[in-house]
């Protein structure tokens, strides 16, 4: 069955104020970069694309996301019967929807394009400041993949102990950041016109549980976190990260409906699950 990984689209406040700037919604920045259509060189050279965008009902964005390349192919002249290399333009693609909501996008795992989480989601960031609607707003586009918690969660859970625990945080952008930790951190973050910061914390063994819950917030905001753990009473200490893995979710673009729309409740659900995790067991 094929999947989508879910990335955080985020229209983050710039250092510095712009008191004529535009004041649009973060998430309608976002949705207005992609439904413009823009055209990015990215590094190492190649030019990427989102077209085909297009509306949903309940205001979400379907798009499609693909790459120019040159490839070289072999051709027989059947008029001077000579074999020969010519080269040619290809364009892969995948397809993807964003939803406002969350400002969540699942796109669509496909051989050659979307394979790497990290990388379409640093081309999708380029792409969405092109069109210069975030510079506008005096934001700028930050895109991140939300990673798979699981492993991370379960070597908090089994281990001896937790000895040390880091996770970095943004100004305000996306909602539903855990309201007692990381949203007064954010919004603190904010006051300062800081564009970044980190919190970390140590002890002889930190609460598993509290670090459990918190590592849910962060994966759905697309943050980082990192622990430092002993796994067994007399092992080593050692440092784990979150974000190895991106979260995959199951989808069914069948005959039964659009693929926009089966990709739009594949991003949805995977979202509410992973903020929900104790909820859905």
């Amino acid at each position: 069955m094929a999947s989508v990984f879910l990335l955080r689209c985020k229209a983050e406040p710039r250092s510095q104020g712009d008191a004529f700037a535009d004041t649009d919604e973060p998430a309608q920045i976002v949705a207005r970069s992609f439904l413009a259509r823009p055209t990015a060189r990215v590094p190492r050279g190649a030019v990427w694309h989102i077209g085909n965008t297009s509306e949903m009902k309940g205001g979400a964005v379907f798009f499609a996301l693909g790459r120019e390349v040159i490839v070289k192919a072999h051709e027989f002249d059947n008029r001077l019967r000579e074999f020969r290399e010519i080269e040619q333009s290809q364009a892969p693609f995948t397809v993807g929807v964003y939803d406002p909501e969350t400002q969540v996008a699942g796109i669509l795992v496909r051989p050659n394009v979307s394979m790497n989480a990290k990388e379409v989601a640093a081309k999708i960031a380029i792409l969405l400041e092109e069109p210069g609607i975030a510079r506008r707003n005096n934001r700028q586009i930050v895109v991140d993949f939300i990673p798979d918690p699981t492993g991370f969660i379960a070597a908090l859970e089994t281990a001896h102990r937790i000895t040390r625990f880091e996770f970095e945080f943004t100004p305000p952008n996306p909602p539903g950041d855990n309201k007692y930790i990381r949203q007064p951190l954010k919004n603190f973050a904010e006051r300062a016109g800081a564009e970044e910061g980190k919190v970390s914390v140590r002890g002889y063994a930190l609460n598993k549980n509290e670090l459990a819950d918190l590592t849910r917030d962060i994966a759905a905001a697309g943050d980082n976190a990192t622990a430092t753990i002993q796994s067994k009473e007399k092992g080593s200490l050692e440092r784990r990260s979150l974000n190895i893995n991106p979260l995959r979710e199951p989808v069914d673009a069948g005959f039964h409906e659009e693929t926009g729309d089966a990709i739009l409740r594949a991003t949805q659900e995977g979202f509410k699950s992973l903020k929900n995790k104790d909820e859905n067991g």
